[in-house]
């Protein structure tokens, strides 16, 4: 019949949902350890560097993910919602008006979990790569990392002046002295 399932795709249907529960109760388990989270994504990527480095290669994979990390950073950084962009011209900020109204001064436009896992997630992929030759691709390695210095200045440089404006006071925003 046309909607009868054959039992061995149930099967493996179940055996693939057990998998990401028995996955996601993990990540539940880790949601509340912030610094045996980090440690860990630290020991990830300590372990990719060690791999790069002992077999001499993989440059173009570290770049890529060098730049995936300082974009992650970045968004962590940077406020969901930029205040600088939503004055009125006559307004500055405004504090709630309700009492159901929550003032929140600081809301991240990537959480801290979504940007551990997201950190974690790319190193394991990362790592996969250089088991393979064809992410080997030779190429003068000192410039990928002057790129990425000049890069990670350049961007470093235009968060912190954003930053700086959006911590600033309702005064400064709207040209005040």
């Amino acid at each position: 019949m046309m909607g009868e399932e054959t039992p061995s795709r149930n099967v493996v249907y179940q055996f693939f949902f057990r998998i990401s529960q028995l996955y996601q109760l993990q990540l539940d388990r880790l949601t509340p350890h912030t610094r045996v989270r980090w440690g860990l994504a630290i020991v990830l990527v300590l372990l990719f560097l060690l791999r790069v480095f002992t077999k001499q290669g993989w440059y173009i994979v570290t770049y890529a993910l060098g730049i995936y990390h300082l974009n992650l950073f970045i968004a962590f950084l940077t406020p969901k919602i930029d205040p600088a962009l939503d004055l009125d011209d006559d307004q500055g900020p405004e504090l709630p008006t309700h009492a159901k109204e929550e003032f929140r001064p600081f809301i991240r436009r990537l959480p801290e979990f979504k940007f551990w896992y997201a950190v974690a997630k790319s190193t394991v992929i990362g790592i996969i790569c250089t088991f393979f030759d064809v992410f080997n691709v030779p190429v003068f390695w000192p410039i990928l990392v002057m790129y990425f210095i000049t890069l990670f200045c350049i961007t470093m440089k235009r968060q912190i002046k954003v930053n700086h404006l959006i911590l600033s006071t309702p005064q400064t925003l709207l040209g005040g002295q």
